[in-house]
């Protein structure tokens, strides 16, 4: 008995041993598997939350953009800014009290552009983008014979400027220029001691003539209008309204139509009377002596 008892006293304590060296050599590699498993779910439980936060950033800035939108929307555009090309068509356009300062801004920036190939002011852009319309272009033509000053040299070469790159206006865009300017021989002799508005009406009809050739020129000299001219051209008239008067006279007379109409007025001898300030020492009235000239002799 006792020695059964022995045996199964070593064959128990060598059992235990082998146990013990069996977990030794197995737990730690349980181990690393549990913390493995155990990262990767902390991860994608990190991910998942990660996720859901992006979603919930995004669906908080779509709301406080759909909030802000229409507060954006609802205040006007700065009028004072110049538009952009390729306005969309419910665009508010420039309020009519800024045309004047446009037209005066474009005078004064004009003498700094010396490349054709430069970009023109914002001003210019301005003006030319609300002559799209027959409302607009009729403004501009107002502003110009209104604003710009006779003793600018560059006055003339901004109307000419402006009224080329507009677009060509409508017959009830004239019609209605008519009837606003309603000149006459009267109106020549209106405000003498002012010319020039005279100065700038004359430029802006010689433009007109010459850029509408053709019917829409034989239309636009009405007998109100042949008058005025007629009438700029007497003695008692500023020389550069006499001068930008025959230059318009000259103008309408490329059509042929409208070159009958002005010869069988009396304007031949109020040129002969001109042309005898060729030699005058005034450069101003030599100027108008030899365009009467040259027009007596060619037209």
């Amino acid at each position: 008995m006792i020695v059964v008892a022995l045996f199964v006293f070593y064959a128990s304590r060598s059992l235990f041993q082998g146990l013990l060296l069996t977990l030794e050599h197995h737990v730690p590699r349980l181990l690393e598997a549990l913390e493995a498993s155990n990262m990767g779910n902390s991860c994608v439980c990190r991910d998942d939350s990660g996720a859901e936060d992006n979603v919930d950033s995004q669906s908080r800035h779509t709301e406080n953009s759909r909030a802000h939108a229409p507060e954006a929307r609802s205040h006007p555009r700065d009028p004072v800014r110049p538009p952009r090309r390729g306005r969309g068509p419910h665009e508010p356009r420039r309020k009519k009290q800024n045309v004047d300062g446009l037209v005066l801004d474009t005078l004064a920036v004009i003498r700094t552009l010396v490349d054709n190939d430069q970009e023109p002011p914002y001003s210019m852009i301005t003006l030319h983008e609300m002559a799209e319309t027959d409302e607009g272009w009729l403004e501009v033509v107002q502003s110009l014979i209104r604003v710009i000053p006779l003793e600018d040299p560059l006055g003339p070469a901004v109307i000419t400027l402006l009224l080329d790159e507009c677009p060509l206006p409508t017959k009830d865009a004239l019609q209605k220029l008519t009837e606003i300017l309603n000149l006459s021989g009267a109106a020549a002799c209106q405000d003498a001691c002012h010319p020039a508005k005279h100065r700038n009406t004359t430029a802006v009809l010689g433009c007109l003539a010459e850029k509408l050739a053709g019917p829409a020129s034989i239309g636009l000299l009405s007998p109100g209008i042949l008058e005025y001219l007629l009438q700029s051209l007497n003695f008692r008239s500023h020389p550069t309204v006499m001068l930008f008067a025959l230059i318009a006279l000259e103008k309408f007379a490329q059509t042929s139509e409208n070159k009958m109409t002005v010869s069988e007025s009396c304007i031949s001898d109020q040129l002969m009377l001109l042309e005898k300030w060729t030699d005058n020492p005034d450069y101003l009235k030599r100027q108008v002596g030899f365009c009467a000239q040259w027009s007596l002799d060619n037209l």
